[in-house]
């Protein structure tokens, strides 16, 4: 990385990248507060300088920040409202460990392309800040979230980001997705082409096929796991020329534009407080099972995982050099018992990398 030389590390995320557990991602957060321009001139940008998160596996036609898509607010979320780690100080807090998209909005159009239905865009990690609903997931994922909070010390979820393509799971995904498709020039030899591969690689004998006219519903009762498949086998150069849509383009369109360049893993964009751990019906459109609380507020800036769950990510690194082997976004999906109390190596780490980033964020921009 051209600017990690120059920038203090911070203890526990310069221990991990020795042990080689994390990529020295420093640039990546700062490129969320500068923007690309902080690049300098690139005639020929690579693919990670336009997708530093990966949104697509298909070079995007542009810089991430400057993918066209046009949305709506919808004004019912709360005001986002500035918290100071030290304030947290004794608290325990755990992941809410989820996709990165937008909330609080309406998707009316994609890269041109007009949506005959404007999708409602519902998180990710605003969700917290709209109505009662603190968090959602699958059933089970929230079952086992909810009862390992039970044994935790009055926790605080703390927003953590997934990959960039982590909203491939979401029915906004695929209901936006679905609209750009029915007003592509797709030949039916090439839908046949990507119908096959989906058949064959998802074990679909009933699928119905990409241009049929019940789609929509058929992938709206499709399991996420399968759902998101079907964009992950989209996402290619080959498909792309065939007429297929450019899936980093949608996956942009969705996502909360202050998430496009973080790394996984970075935290602390919302906090809240659960304020009862009993399972309840979503409203969310995707995730069906919630608990309730409040939202409490957001840092600064986005802070690496790895400084806000130490302890998580240390014993990452001791698995690894003991095995060779060391999965951590798995480990942390599969974990719901993560969690770290605030205390004041925390406080002192998050305070300086904070301070970096309010240092060298533009003069215009200081923290939200």
């Amino acid at each position: 990385m051209s600017r990690l030389d120059k920038i203090p590390l911070f203890g526990t995320l310069s221990n991990l990248i020795k042990e080689e557990l994390v990529e020295p991602t420093i640039d990546q957060f700062l490129r969320s507060v500068r923007g690309y321009g902080a690049l300098g001139n690139l005639p020929k940008p690579t693919k990670p300088q336009l997708d530093p998160a990966q949104m697509g596996r298909v070079r995007l036609p542009t810089f991430v920040e400057d993918v066209p898509f046009e949305r709506t607010e919808t004004g019912l979320a709360v005001p986002e409202k500035t918290l100071k780690i030290e304030e947290l100080e004794g608290r325990v807090l755990t992941p809410a460990y989820g996709d990165r998209t937008k909330a609080d909005a309406t998707l009316t159009s994609v890269g041109g392309t007009e949506l005959t239905t404007p999708v409602k865009l519902e998180g990710g990690h605003g969700f917290m800040r709209e109505g009662e609903g603190l968090w959602a997931s699958e059933f089970p994922a929230m079952k086992s979230k909810a009862r390992a909070m039970e044994k935790m010390d009055d926790p605080l979820m703390v927003y953590t980001a997934m990959a960039g393509q982590a909203g491939d799971f979401s029915k906004m995904m695929s209901d936006t997705t679905l609209q750009i498709i029915k007003q592509s020039d797709i030949s039916k030899k090439a839908a046949k082409q990507y119908d096959n591969l989906v058949k064959k690689t998802l074990k679909l004998k009933d699928w119905p096929g990409i241009l049929s006219e019940n789609i929509d519903e058929y992938v709206d009762n499709m399991p996420g796991t399968k759902r998101r498949e079907l964009w992950q086998q989209m996402d290619k150069k080959a498909f792309q020329d065939l007429g297929f849509p450019n899936m980093g383009v949608i996956r942009t369109a969705i996502s909360d534009a202050e998430l496009l360049a973080v790394p996984s893993f970075a935290a602390g964009r919302s906090i809240g407080q659960p304020t009862s751990l009993e399972l309840r019906p979503s409203t969310h459109g995707t995730y069906g099972t919630e608990i309730i609380g409040d939202y409490t507020g957001s840092l600064d800036f986005d802070v690496p995982g790895e400084i806000i769950f130490r302890d998580f990510f240390t014993n990452m690194a001791q698995r690894l050099k003991e095995t060779g082997k060391s999965n951590p976004q798995r480990a942390f999906l599969m974990t719901p018992s993560v969690s770290q109390k605030v205390d004041q190596q925390m406080i002192d780490e998050v305070n300086e990398f904070q301070e970096l980033m309010f240092q060298m964020s533009p003069s215009t921009q200081g923290p939200r």
